[in-house]
Formats: structure tokens, sequence, C-alpha cells
């Protein structure tokens, strides 16, 4: 019986072994998902946490982190995916709600965007950045269609100002809710405040091409040409993305830039 007895040992204490090397390979892999997310290195991240998940499908730490690495990447539709399993496995989870509220932000999904982010400041209502994002999306559902002549929806301009307002409650001078502000009073034909905030999200935030381009707005808008066009030439040299790019070209032609 002792020789049984020490056999059934050996192999409890060899499967034990290999349970805990699996078990310490995907935390290696999480641990390095994680870097690469956090280093900018996507394809590297997605494939070790798609490792990952494929042997711990309830990893909830691996498929967040691997959906930021999909929403960086431009995968979209994968990123909602993957928020929307860390919501089925922990549904508290405002980090979780808030980037797939930006996530639908980013398609187009504005009601959807909405409803994540609010849920998001449900469970954290302190989070400044979640504040924003959520301005920002009223601050677009505000917005008319490009190219007709309506007026901004009130009642979300409103909401947008709230939100940027208690983002900057919660982070004074947050670069992102000024710059929101200072878009809100290019709407409002109210210049000399969108230049005061935005000047305030430039010392902030001096490689933000938003802030520049936002900038460039105010001033045209003001009938300050030569500022203007400074601020445009600005925002040309801070890689912005490539449809803001074409815009500003145009309006740096319609104003007669240098």
């Amino acid at each position: 019986m002792r020789k049984i007895y020490w056999l059934i040992l050996a192999l409890f204490v060899l499967v034990l072994a290999a349970c805990q090397g699996k078990s310490t390979g995907a935390d290696d892999l999480l641990e390095s998902g994680g870097a690469h997310v956090e280093a900018g290195e996507y394809a590297e991240a997605i494939a070790d946490l798609e490792a990952v998940v494929e042997a711990d499908p309830g990893n909830s730490e691996a498929h967040f982190l691997l959906g930021q690495a999909y929403n960086r990447t431009g995968d979209l539709p994968k990123a909602v995916d993957e928020f929307n399993t860390v919501l089925a496995l922990d549904p508290d989870n405002a980090a979780a709600h808030h980037n797939l509220g930006a996530t639908y932000f980013q398609l187009g999904e504005l009601d959807r965007a909405v409803a994540e982010l609010q849920a998001a400041l449900r469970l954290e209502p302190d989070d400044p950045q979640t504040c924003y994002q959520l301005g920002a999306v009223y601050f677009n559902l505000a917005l008319p269609e490009r190219g007709t002549a309506a007026a901004p929806d009130p009642q979300f301009l409103e909401q947008a100002i709230a939100e940027f307002e208690a983002a900057l409650e919660l982070e004074e001078n947050m670069p992102e809710a000024l710059i929101g502000m200072g878009n809100i009073y290019i709407v409002q034909a109210d210049y000399a405040a969108a230049i005061e905030v935005l000047q305030r999200a430039i010392e902030q935030m001096p490689d933000s091409p938003e802030a520049f381009y936002a900038l460039g707005d105010a001033y045209a808008q003001s009938g300050d040409v030569e500022s203007a066009c400074e601020m445009y030439d600005t925002f040309l040299t801070l890689n912005p993305p490539s449809v803001w790019l074409e815009q500003a070209r145009e309006k740096m032609t319609m104003l007669g830039c240098p």
C-alpha cells in the first residue's frame, strides 16, 4: 500500500506543478500584455492578451486590457466586445463603462455612449475624465449637422457645459475640459472667453493639436486673422488627425494665410 500511496502522491505533485506553471505563464502574459499596452506596443499586447483570455475566458482584467489595445489600433467593434465581456463578468466596473462609452463615441453611437458614461458616473461620480467625456458627447449631440444653418440644441449644450464645469471643479485647469469650454464659447460667439480658456489649456498642454485648432477658430471668428493663421500653422506641426489637417488647410486658404 505504501508504494501505491507514494505513486499517487508523486502524480499529485506533478499535476500541481503543471497547474502552477500554467497559472504562472498566464500571469506572466497578463503582466506582459499590460506593459505592452502602457508602452503603446499594441500588436504585442494583443498577442499576449488573446492567449490569456483563450486559457482563462473569465479573466476580466485581460479582457479590459485587450479592449484598450483593440481601441488603440482602431478595431473598435472588437473593443466593444471586450468591454462588454468585462461588464458581463463585473457589472460594476466603472472603468469598463467609461471605456465602452468612449468607444461608442468614436463609433458615432452617441446615445449608447451617454448611457455607458452615465453608468460610469453613477459608480464613480468624482471622476473628472468621465465628466469631460460625457460633456464631449453632449456637445456633439448639440451640434447641428454639418452644412446646415440650424442653431445648436440648447438642452444638450447646457448638459455639455454642466459636465465640463463638473470636470473643472474636480480637476482645476483640466486641459481637455478647458478645450471643451472653449469650443462651447466659440459656438456661443463669445470669442474673448474662448481665447482665454484655450490659452489656459495650451499652458497646461502645449502640444495639444485640439487646443491650437480651436484657438485658431476663435481668433478667425473674432477677426484676428494673423493670430488665427499662427495657431493653425502650429496645429499643423503637431501631427493632427488627417480629417482635421484637411479642414485646417482649407481654413488657412480661405483666410489667405501665408
